[in-house]
């Protein structure tokens, strides 16, 4: 069973790496790192549907051209 309040507590965590990435404080290495930290310690798992998949996703990938 999951615990909502740490799911919670995880993806504000995420937000608030993505911004720093966005702002250019970290690079992509740090916030890959810091969102399997994150997972640890919020206890998710790897293919947990509440983990952040933004990290393995293209934004220029789709099926037409």
């Amino acid at each position: 069973m999951i615990d909502f309040q740490k799911v919670q507590a995880y993806q504000s965590a995420i937000v608030q790496a993505q911004i720093m990435l966005k702002n250019g404080i970290i690079d992509k290495d740090d916030i890959v790192s810091i969102e399997h930290k994150l997972a640890e310690k919020y206890g998710l798992k790897t293919g947990s549907i509440y983990r952040e998949i933004d990290l393995i996703n293209v934004a220029f990938r789709a099926n037409m051209v």
